[in-house]
């Protein structure tokens, strides 16, 4: 039954704030494969002027890079918006690979250039760890999660025991807690995606397993949706997003918003520049190529633009270069 009710409102978030009605806040979890690609950056600048509009309640952030780089990169960037406090996560805290080749230089930047009070993913709790703390606390049925790289930390928590934070599984964790799942990955109907790509078992675990609705934002939505230039002229070089961006593309650049899309449709829903496919099925290749089926009754979505992409550009560039507590409120949703 639960499932069933999250399928019929999947359409919007839980709590979704619209402007209109003074809905509370969408409880959320960003789970980020920060020091990748530099969406990453601008996705939780959108995510902090969200909060401070009171769009959205950051439960938590999780990383899924495994550098130690990562989670303190975030906490600079959650720190600039004075919201330090948001409790980050960390898939195999501290951990190094030197054949990573997920990794660009400006994680290593922001953690070690501006303000933060991680210094080392080490220092933070193990991903898994930490979701289990998280949503073991919040109302049944209430936590979207958008999930902007890899799938490990899901599948991980998909396949956690029972322990001191709950005596549920945590499928069965998921099943009480979690409305849905927003996640940037694959290409519809078919393709052959990065975040998919990096961890193809992870995704077809949650493709196949995942007990909530799932709607994944595909790199056809995000790939030619521009966005990052505005923060070279609206935010000052203090802002660690505006100089992860200058490290990734070059000043006065922008990039493609796969994530930022994801992050967007996952607070605010559609809003007139979105909306979900009919229900069906992907499925997940070991190489990580995915294709589509449509099945009607199930519950994974892919998102599609219903709008310029100019236009959904300029909205997702005015949350991305919102001041830090700037109290405007008058974004339209």
């Amino acid at each position: 039954m639960a499932t069933a009710l999250a399928v019929t409102a999947v359409g919007a978030p839980p709590s979704s704030a619209s402007g209109r009605h003074h809905a509370q806040p969408v409880r959320l979890i960003f789970d980020t494969d920060f020091g990748g690609d530099v969406d990453d950056a601008g996705a939780a600048a959108m995510l902090n002027a969200m909060q401070d509009d009171g769009k959205v309640r950051v439960l938590a952030m999780m990383t899924s890079n495994l550098t130690r780089w990562a989670a303190p990169g975030l906490d600079a960037i959650n720190t600039y918006y004075r919201n330090g406090n948001i409790p980050i996560g960390a898939l195999e805290p501290g951990y190094d690979d030197p054949e990573n080749n997920n990794l660009s230089t400006y994680a290593e930047h922001l953690a070690k250039s501006f303000p933060n009070d991680v210094r080392d993913s080490s220092r933070v709790l193990e991903a898994v760890d930490l979701y289990r703390k998280i949503l073991a606390k919040q109302p049944d049925h209430s936590v979207v999660i958008a999930v902007v790289g890899g799938q490990t930390n899901l599948a991980q928590l998909l396949a956690s025991r029972p322990d001191h934070h709950s005596r549920l599984s945590g499928a069965q964790l998921v099943a009480k807690k979690v409305h849905h799942v927003v996640a940037m990955g694959a290409q519809f109907p078919t393709g052959f995606e990065w975040n998919i790509r990096l961890d193809p078992a992870a995704a077809a675990t949650v493709a196949e397993r995942w007990p909530t609705p799932v709607v994944y934002s595909g790199f056809e939505v995000g790939d030619s949706i521009y966005t990052g230039r505005q923060l070279f002229f609206g935010t000052p070089p203090a802002n660690p997003v505006r100089a992860a961006y200058e490290l990734y593309v070059g000043f006065g650049n922008n990039r493609e918003s796969w994530d930022i899309t994801a992050v967007y449709y996952a607070v605010l829903g559609g809003n007139g520049m979105f909306r979900r496919s009919e229900p069906g099925v992907v499925n997940f290749a070991a190489d990580g190529s995915n294709n589509w089926t449509p099945k009607p009754g199930a519950n994974r979505f892919y998102l599609e633009t219903t709008a310029p992409d100019g236009e959904i550009a300029g909205v997702l560039e005015e949350w991305m270069v919102q001041p830090p507590e700037s109290g405007r409120h008058r974004h339209d949703g």
